[in-house]
Formats: C-alpha cells, sequence, structure tokens
C-alpha cells in the first residue's frame, strides 16, 4: 500500500520548497488536491480547508512541475495528455490545461501548461462503512451497483475500499483498472490494497478489459471506474447479462440526469444494475440516497 510517506517523498522531489514544507505538516488523509497555475499561489486543498502556499511559478515552472510529476515522460503518454490528465506513481491524478494542438477535430496533444491540478488517490478504510450493508444480499451475493457522483466526491476511494472488503469476504473480483487509479499497479503489485482475492488488468480500456476478464478470469465481481461512453456500457451490459456482478461509477451531480445520458439510459433501461448510489455534493464519501433497481429510494424519510 502507497503510505503518505511515500507520496510525501515522492512530490517532495517535483514542487518547490515553499510547498514541499507545507506539505511536511500535513498528516495522513489530509491532503485532497495540489493546484498549480501560472502567475498565481499554490493551493493544496486539504480536508480542512485551503492553504496558499508563498509561491506563485511561472507558465515555465508549471511545466517543469508537469514533468517532475510525470517522470519526464509527460510527452511520452501524448495518448493519456488527449484526456485531459495524466496518472502518476501512487495512482494520483494530474489534470493539465495549456495550449492545446488539435488536428481538424482531433486533439493531438498539448503544449505550454498554464495549469495543473493533481488530485491525491486515498487509501481511506472505512470509505465503504455506509455503502457495504447494501451491496450484498442476504445470501452474500454482490449486487451490481452504480456509484454516482461529482468530482472529488470520492466515488474512486468509495469503490476500492467496497471491492477490498468483497475480495477479503472470499469473492474472486476482477478490476478492470484503466488509468492505474484504482490499484496503482508497479512491475505487477497493487499499490493500494484492493485484497487478496483480486485480479487487475491495468492499462487496459474497459470495453475491452471487461471482455478480457469475463473471458480470462472467472470473476464473480467486475469492477472498474468511470464509465464514459456506449462502448463501456455495452460490456458492463454484455457482464451482468453473464451472470457477473458490477461495480462501476458514473459522473453526475443529479441522479436522474446522469442516467438519462447515451452511456447509462440502455444500463437503466435494461435494469443492468442493483443499487444506485448518489454522493452529496460538497462532502467526501458521503452518500446522499441509495436507490434500488427500479430507482426507488431505499433510505425514504431520514438519508443513509
Amino acid at each position: 500500500m502507497v503510505t503518505w510517506q511515500e507520496t510525501l517523498h515522492f512530490l517532495s522531489h517535483c514542487m518547490p520548497g515553499q510547498v514541499v514544507k507545507q506539505l511536511r505538516g500535513l498528516k495522513e488523509g489530509e491532503l485532497r488536491e495540489i493546484r498549480v497555475r501560472g502567475g498565481g499561489r499554490i493551493l493544496l486543498l486539504t480536508a480542512e480547508g485551503t492553504i496558499v502556499c508563498p509561491f506563485a511559478p511561472s507558465q515555465q515552472q508549471v511545466s517543469q512541475i508537469a514533468e517532475a510529476l510525470s517522470e519526464h515522460a509527460l510527452y511520452a503518454r501524448a495518448e493519456e495528455q488527449r484526456s485531459g490528465f495524466v496518472t502518476l506513481r501512487g495512482g494520483h491524478r494530474m489534470g493539465i490545461c495549456g495550449r492545446v494542438i488539435c488536428q481538424g477535430q482531433t486533439v493531438r496533444g498539448l503544449r505550454e501548461i498554464s495549469s495543473l491540478c493533481v488530485r491525491i488517490a486515498g487509501q481511506w478504510r472505512g470509505a465503504a462503512d455506509r455503502l457495504m450493508p447494501y451491496l450484498t444480499d442476504e445470501n452474500g451475493r454482490c449486487l451490481s451497483t452504480l456509484i454516482v457522483g461529482l468530482p472529488g466526491t470520492g466515488k474512486t476511494t468509495m469503490l476500492r475500499d467496497g471491492l477490498r472488503r468483497l475480495s477479503e469476504k472470499g469473492l474472486r473480483v476482477s478490476v478492470v483498472d484503466e488509468r492505474s487509479e484504482l490499484a496503482a499497479m508497479c512491475e505487477g503489485v497493487p499499490q493500494l490494497e484492493v485484497g487478496p482475492n483480486t485480479d487487475v488488468l491495468d492499462g487496459c480500456c474497459k470495453d475491452a478489459g471487461l471482455r478480457w476478464m469475463l473471458r480470462a478470469m472467472s470473476p464473480e465481481v467486475l469492477v472498474t471506474d468511470e464509465l464514459r461512453d456506449a462502448l463501456d456500457g455495452q460490456a458492463v451490459l454484455e457482464a451482468v447479462r453473464s451472470g457477473v456482478s458490477v461495480l462501476a461509477t458514473a459522473h453526475g451531480r443529479e441522479l436522474e440526469t446522469a442516467l438519462c445520458r447515451g452511456t447509462l439510459f440502455p444500463l437503466v433501461q435494461s435494469k443492468a444494475f442493483d443499487r444506485y448510489v448518489l454522493l452529496r455534493e460538497g462532502s467526501v464519501g458521503e452518500i446522499a440516497r441509495v436507490y434500488d433497481g427500479q430507482m426507488q429510494p431505499l433510505d425514504r424519510e431520514e438519508g443513509v
């Protein structure tokens, strides 16, 4: 498992000294994001609030920080850049902005990086405590579940803790980790806790990866993060129709709006998911409502 000390060591080699000094004053689990903008102060978003660091990098320094965070392989990872972010060592994610290079309607790359946002991967045991009573039936079978929430509300962290606990109960779990955020694989070994009965397919697109795991690993539970397009949705539907439970996440503020998107609507129509979990806006890891497969709330009066 990646510890805070390992994360701090990694960041200390990439960030200016004034920022490192502030980072060293933080405890395990406090840091949420680091925001860097050319000409602006570097901000540390923590569980307790925002820390403004006494350093304003130039555009060139922002690019240098981005290069250091990517271990000087940023432009060799152009395919990831076209998605708007790059996954870093330890499962952290760096979103980047700058001058986009296009060819027609296709994004080819990014130059002159002007700002970046590093989202810190969290390994918080207990993140799925409120989820677990809804995740299995009376026979211990995992229920297919979609976790919906805005960026920063803890979808991935809750998903990871949930799959770990299912794996520890003995269920065969297969993870398709397209962006290395769930398991943070390094030389074939997960750097984040995903459980003893979990197999990880790292760096593979979701639609191909879900089918791969379904054929190759005989899973009881398939797990992936951030369903984005119709191909992802079709692969999920195939898995569910094969009798395998699926855990996944999707971006959205309101459940009804999110589920009307082209990616998810066919899954709703086909009743692919047994549970829908909506995370509360403005919080981290807090469940707002839980719904069954018929879109009926399971927490009618007081919330979860």
